[in-house]
């Protein structure tokens, strides 16, 4: 990646920040102490996970794969196994939101190959032009559901009685799962008029509970296990290998509708003839019948 975009790495990185501490004004007017420290030691793993993003991202003999932040794990472990057979090739890996890659892919941040939690955001990027056409396929599934720590003692048993918590834990609008549990929201409780596109400040009004939003949905689990949310929204691939934390109920698709995860190359202007060849190698083995193996394990469908 050129200079240029390093600085945008960190530029972006600076305005997240003050965005992610604007977007718990709602939850402090409930209670200043707690969401305060929770966001505060989300915020600081952000930046070290974000400066270790700036240096990897920085090698332009990198492919740069960005993916969901839900993907982190059995992505971590599918470069892993690429490298193995092919240990010449450095893959950089940064995840976030998909919200937030999109609007990084857009300020013109090295990538070649993007991996999203939703539809929407690679639908905008299509039609920026910034996917290389014909490229984005449907890949993965999930499912979203509602979790409370291990040994929890709260009352919710669903999305039918949640208004029982005191506290609820979700990902912003620009987040896929902070969307889709908004969307189960709105279908569970049609008259409290609830969107896809409810802040939090307006989401805590109309549930009449303290919400904690967060910047992806890593940190919704963080934040529920840490007890700062009694319980939150979620997918199923996350609860994978995590033995403090408990799933109280997986949201039927017909509150979520289908939660599908599509992949695809970017135009990546910086990438010169090798690169772009080993991307699209990494690119097809992603959708190779071993790689779907890994993904199974990690509770994707």
């Amino acid at each position: 990646m050129r200079l240029k975009n390093i600085c945008k790495v960190f530029s972006v990185v600076a305005a997240l920040t003050l965005v992610g501490c604007g977007g718990q004004k709602a939850a402090e007017t409930t209670a200043p102490e707690t969401t305060t420290t929770a966001e505060s030691k989300a915020e600081e793993t952000k930046a070290s996970e974000e400066t270790t993003k700036a240096e990897n991202t920085a090698d332009a003999s990198a492919i740069n794969v960005f993916a969901a932040a839900s993907l982190k794990s059995a992505m971590e472990e599918i470069i892993t196994e690429y490298n193995k057979a092919n240990p010449d090739v450095k893959i950089a890996l940064n995840t976030d939101s998909s919200g937030k890659l999109q609007t990084q892919i857009e300020e013109g941040f090295a990538c070649d190959i993007f991996f999203s939690a939703g539809k929407k955001q690679m639908e905008k990027l299509k039609e920026g032009g910034f996917i290389k056409e014909g490229t984005d396929v449907d890949l993965l599934h999930n499912k979203l559901c509602i979790v409370a720590p291990k040994n929890s003692e709260t009352k919710v048993t669903g999305i039918a009685n949640i208004k029982d918590a005191k506290s609820i834990s979700i990902g912003e609008t620009g987040v896929p799962a902070g969307a889709y549990a908004r969307e189960a929201l709105s279908k569970a409780y049609p008259d409290l008029g609830i969107s896809k596109e409810s802040t939090g400040a307006e989401l805590q009004e109309k549930l009449g509970l303290e919400v904690i939003e967060n910047s992806n949905v890593t940190k919704t689990l963080l934040s529920v296990v840490e007890g700062f949310g009694e319980v939150g929204f979620v997918y199923v691939t996350d609860t994978y290998g995590k033995d403090d934390v408990q799933i109280i109920e997986k949201i039927d698709e017909s509150l979520t509708g289908k939660i599908t995860y599509p992949i695809a190359r970017v135009n990546n202007d910086e990438a010169d003839e090798k690169i772009s060849a080993e991307a699209d190698k990494f690119y097809d083995y992603l959708k190779s019948d071993d790689v779907k193996k890994v993904f199974e394990k990690y509770l994707y469908e």
